[in-house]
């Protein structure tokens, strides 16, 4: 097995009991001073804590008793990922979500101990015991341990680690690193991936989805994961919290969720992510276009103040609209059909021009739009898809406010 050739398959001599046998790692055949007392330490502790009866863990069946050790034994397990998909099928998201709840419980009662996990991914999370356990405590935080990891190293596992991770600092505990990691390894167990995407999971993101797994009772989760995978570790849900939270969404749906295809999305929750992420876009729209009109206003006027925004509740100041179709024949009105728009308008000069600017949204694509009208006529047009959130938007923004500018000079 890949990147496990430290462990083996053993069986007692004095029974027909069987086990995993696991040894330190070598590098170029040799085990170095830091993989060592890394690997006792572990030992050690997990001794500790199966004397202590504390479950959720793979128990120690047998250890080498000198130190520093160089064997213990554990159960033989399967991931948690094949016991949630076996035969390769897709995992029922509320079998995972129910498995989660109970690692993350674990997790919460050595939190509560001191102890952070700090390496939380799919490998280290097996099935046994009729129950799911926690592996791999290699490099976890033990109280008082010695920190084996350098300052400013990253710490963790890399497809699932948590931002302030990527550059260790050992005053600061790892336990919001695991609620994050542990987040992440949901979502990969719901969706059948290798890694999960990068960065919160924000409710309104569509890489963040869980739509096909559970429906309408996905959107019940989606915050749960937000919350779990915030930036910020101190704005992130705690282990306990987070266990408390999936405890709650499994209570709220005690049956199996059933699939959906992602294009049969409904439902209220639904309707509301995806109003939060249009008006989002259309905010940001609302946002950039006033400076943009002071410009215009003061080449058309050599006034910057003279021009009109919508109402707080309307789409554009009253009697203004746009004249050309902008590549979007279906609703010339733009009244219908479009999830959002702003338009705003300088005054007419005394030759009854104005230039209108603004845009319109389908999903997340913003057509911003610029028109030279003239008593209800069209003059000339530009207009360009973007994406409003990103950086390219502004630039193409003030590349149409010139071209109206440049237009309105000539004429």
């Amino acid at each position: 097995m890949k990147g496990v050739s430290h462990v083996c398959v053993v069986q007692h001599a004095d029974s027909r009991q069987s086990g995993v046998l696991k040894t330190p790692r070598t590098n170029g055949g040799k085990v170095t001073t830091t993989t060592q007392e890394r690997f006792q330490r572990e030992v050690r502790w997990m001794q500790q804590l199966t004397g202590e009866e504390i479950t959720g863990i793979v128990p120690v069946l047998d250890a080498d008793p000198h130190d520093p050790p160089k064997w213990f034994v554990m159960p033989q397990a399967q991931t948690l990922r094949s016991a949630l998909s076996p035969r390769g099928l897709n995992a029922e998201l509320r079998e995972v979500v129910a498995s989660i709840r109970e690692i993350a419980d674990t997790l919460a009662r050595l939190h509560k101990r001191g102890i952070a996990h700090r390496d939380i991914k799919p490998d280290n999370l097996l099935y046994a015991q009729q129950r799911p356990l926690v592996a791999d405590f290699g490099i976890a935080g033990w109280p008082e341990r010695p920190q084996l990891t350098a300052v400013g190293a990253a710490m963790g596992p890399l497809y699932f680690l948590a931002p302030e991770m990527r550059s260790f600092d050992p005053k600061k505990p790892a336990f919001d690193a695991d609620v994050w990691s542990l987040a992440k390894t949901l979502f990969v167990l719901a969706k059948g991936l290798e890694f999960p995407p990068e960065g919160t999971h924000y409710e309104q993101g569509r890489a963040y989805s869980l739509w096909a797994e559970g429906a309408e009772a996905s959107m019940d989760l989606t915050p749960v994961l937000e919350a779990a995978t915030a930036y910020e570790p101190n704005r992130r849900l705690t282990m306990a919290s987070f266990r408390d939270e999936l405890s709650a969404w499994l209570e709220l749906h005690p049956d199996p969720v059933s699939p959906s295809h992602p294009a049969f999305r409904r439902g209220l929750r639904a309707l509301k992510a995806a109003t939060a992420e249009t008006r989002r876009h259309e905010d940001e729209l609302r946002r950039m276009l006033p400076p943009q009109m002071r410009l215009l206003a003061w080449a058309q006027h050599g006034q910057s103040t003279h021009w009109l925004g919508p109402a707080v509740d309307a789409r554009s100041p009253e009697d203004v609209k746009l004249l050309d179709l902008h590549g979007y024949p279906d609703d010339p009105d733009y009244n219908e059909e479009v999830d959002g728009m702003c338009l705003m308008s300088t005054l007419p000069d005394e030759q009854g021009r104005r230039i209108v600017l603004g845009g319109f949204l389908m999903g997340t694509v913003t057509t911003l739009a610029a028109e030279l009208q003239q008593d209800g006529a069209l003059l000339d047009s530009w207009s360009e898809d973007v994406n409003i959130l990103l950086p390219t938007a502004a630039i193409a923004l003030r590349r149409m406010t010139q071209q109206a500018q440049d237009a309105i000079v000539v004429r």
